[in-house]
This record gives structure tokens, sequence and C-alpha cells, in this order.
């Protein structure tokens, strides 16, 4: 238990991503979920987490919760895809049920990590029971083409939230039970040490752009292998290389397109890397690419604002609202010859990246885990009443 916690209750999570248990015989998860998942476990007494079981190998970005005062569900529920992981899932889908049903039964107040099918189930268990609940749409806020029936199903459940039950939401807020919602990022020690860092930077050739994320086919990193090959046809006179930090299933795919496209001598792939070496790659780049089309709120450019790093996103989701500001990056259209063109024009003005880069940081301030806390702790205290 937390005897210095805000809220004396004991806090039920539904919906997390994959938990493994880890070298330290602690369980592991996605490591931005974790750092954010301290924060509620700082202003709750309690905190009860119905989460996936990590299926083979421990893999990808992992951390461990590093608080007592946190206990895991773990509940098996695959997430292969295709026809047989979707049978799978629905013999386990009772199962899930009767775990969330638990947790929810267990807890005081509840909050529901969507879009994912742990959420689906969680939100209607938290109608039938009668429980007070935030839901967090770890996602885009708008639906978009080729969007999972899940989902779809998860988006229209939640519209229909009455006003006691409210959405944390990137980008605006849609609907009256929507609360615009930014998400945690660093500490406000962090943040002072990617500026340090980011001081070593000089600002010319040869240049050096990174990508982060998992190597899925959803985050579009084989458009940035294709605009980078489009960029060394249209202007070899610009020396660059390239970095690629994540691990997936992509990851073989990639490597035999780099090659297709000719490039794959200044192109690098890191595998997985851990926070703090990921924020050396952040201080060490001068330009920064998130190319996905499916983002919620894309950390990659927060992180690029607190190194200094020049952060290009693609023009879709909130993307173009986030980046309004001409100082705050640049947007270009999610084609290869679109990625070329911006990256061009970007490279070829060292001195306006250099000014730019000063104005970045004041952009990542308000992403400080503190700041996420002090927001968090506003939303409970005035939309809840929670004491």
């Amino acid at each position: 238990m937390n005897e210095s916690a805000r809220f004396k209750m004991k806090l039920g999570v539904i919906g997390a991503p994959p938990h493994w248990k880890g070298p330290d015989g602690a369980l592991w998860a996605f490591e931005p979920y974790v750092r954010e998942m301290r924060v509620w476990a700082d202003l709750f007494s309690d905190v009860e987490i119905c989460a996936h079981a990590g299926e083979g190998e421990m893999k990808g970005n992992l951390a461990p919760y590093e608080r007592e005062n946190i206990t895991i569900r773990q509940v098996r529920y695959t997430t292969d895809h295709g026809f047989s992981g979707a049978r799978r899932r629905l013999f386990q889908l009772p199962g899930l049920t009767w775990q969330a049903r638990r947790t929810l039964r267990d807890t005081d107040f509840t909050l529901l990590r969507a879009p994912s099918h742990f959420a689906l189930v969680g939100l209607v268990l938290v109608w039938l029971m009668g429980k007070r609940s935030i839901t967090k749409w770890a996602g885009g806020n708008a639906s978009f083409r080729g969007e999972r029936i899940p989902t779809r199903v998860n988006r229209w459940l939640e519209a229909l939230t009455t006003k006691d039950h409210f959405t944390l939401v990137y980008g605006e807020a849609r609907r009256p039970h929507h609360i615009s919602f930014i998400p945690a990022l660093m500490t406000a020690g962090e943040l002072a040490a990617g500026r340090r860092a980011a001081g070593a930077r000089l600002w010319n050739p040869p240049w050096k752009i990174l990508c982060v994320g998992r190597l899925e086919l959803v985050k579009n990193f084989d458009l940035v292998l294709r605009g980078l090959g489009e960029l060394s046809r249209r202007r070899p006179d610009l020396p660059w290389t390239f970095t690629l930090v994540g691990g997936g299933r992509e990851a073989e795919n990639l490597r035999v397109l780099a090659g297709e496209c000719a490039i794959a001598d200044r192109v690098t792939f890191t595998g997985p890397l851990q926070f703090g070496e990921v924020q050396k790659r952040y201080g060490a780049s001068h330009v920064v690419i998130m190319p996905g089309i499916q983002e919620g709120w894309p950390k990659v450019i927060a992180e690029s604002w607190a190194h200094g790093a020049i952060p290009l996103g693609a023009r879709a989701g909130i993307v173009p609202w986030i980046l309004a500001d001409p100082k705050a990056g640049a947007v270009f259209d999610p084609t290869p010859a679109g990625l070329a063109e911006t990256l061009a024009r970007v490279l070829s003005a060292p001195s306006t990246m250099s000014s730019m880069s000063e104005h970045l940081y004041a952009h990542a301030e308000d992403l400080s885990l503190d700041q996420f806390r002090v927001r968090l702790e506003k939303v409970l205290t005035e939309r809840y009443g929670l004491s």
C-alpha cells in the first residue's frame, strides 16, 4: 500500500500491453506504459492491473514497475493475427471477462485503457456493475479507413458513455465527456538532461536521421526507406545516415527493402533499446521522422522536441494540429516523394534547422511526467470529486 497516496482508494486498470516475468522475477511491460502507470500508482493507495500475459520470449522496450503497491492479474489472451488467433481469443474471452470482473469487484475506481479488447469488455462490465471509471483513449481521436472491427465497436460504445464517465483523448475534445489530455513523457530531470545532451550537436553534415518504434506494418517504416531511396536519387549531394530503433515482425523485410532501395550502407538497425539508450539517439540526431498515419499522440515528436531534434511527421491524424507552429517541426505528404521533398528542403537549410532547434524545448515542457501528474490529479478531483 502507498501510505502517502493522494487518493486512499484502490485503482483497477483494465487493458494493458503484454506482461512478462523479467530477470529480477518482477513483471515487466512496455516501458512508456510503465512510466505512466507509476504516476497512477503514486496517486492511489493500491493498483491492480488486469493485463495480457506475454507469449514467448520477452520482446520490445520493457521495464519493471518499481512500485510495491501495483499487482498484476495476468490473463491468457493471444495477440496472434489471422483466423487461428481470432479462434483462440473467442475461447479465451470468457476467462478475460471473468478476470476483468474480479478486478472491478475488488477495486474502487477504474481506468480503462482503450482501444483494446480488454477495455471493450471492461466498459460493458463498468456499466453493468455501476462502477465509476475513466477511459484513456490511447489512439487517434477519430475513426480511420481500415480500422479494425473491435476498435470500431469500442469507439461506438465509448461514444455512448455518460457525462459521469469521462474519456481522456489526444487532440481536440469532440464530445461533452471528452477531455483533451496530452500524455506523460519524461521527468523534469530527464528533460533537462535531454537538452544538455543535445548541446554537443553540430549542425553540419553528414545529417543524422532517426526513426523509433515497433517494426510493424502499421508504423509505415517502409515509407521512410522508400523516401530515403528517393532522396538519394534526387539529391546525391546530400550526405546522411539513417538509424531505425525498434524490433518487430517487419525487421527482416525492412532490411531487405533497404537493400532494394540502394541505401543499405547508410542504414543502421539497432533492434529494441532501453529508454536511456533511445534518448541518446535522439540527442545525437538532427532529424526524426514519424511516418505513421494511425498514431494517437505521437510521442516520437515530443521526444524529438525534448532533445532539440527536428521532427518530421506524416500529414495525418493530429500531427498537423501538433505541428501547426512552423517552429515545432514539419509535416510531409505520406508518400516516398513527399518525404524526399520535405527532407531535401529541411536538410538544405542548416541555419534554419539550428534556429528551429532552440525553440523546440519549449514545446516539450508541458509533457513532463511531473506535469502529467498535476493534470491527472486535477481531472480526478474536479471532474470526479475524488479526495
